[in-house]
């Protein structure tokens, strides 16, 4: 039964999966002490991968898990 899920679908997927794993949250000092008193605080979030080499990895991952599911159908 072939599957209508496609390799780019499945790329995204993972992709959204890296990222979250990947995005590094931070507080500065400043913030923390304006957490602590209970006033307005910022968070940032931080980026640091290069995303052509994430999006190839994605990729690879996705054509894996088509060539796993292909020899599972076969079996």
């Amino acid at each position: 039964m072939e599957s209508n899920i496609s390799r780019d679908h499945i790329a995204l997927e993972v992709l959204k999966i890296v990222i979250d794993k990947t995005l590094m949250t931070g507080i500065t000092p400043v913030n923390r002490i304006r957490r602590w008193l209970g006033l307005n605080f910022y968070i940032t979030s931080t980026f640091m991968h290069n995303t052509e080499t994430m999006a190839s990895m994605s990729y690879k991952i996705a054509d894996a898990m088509i060539e796993e599911r292909r020899k599972n159908e076969g079996a």
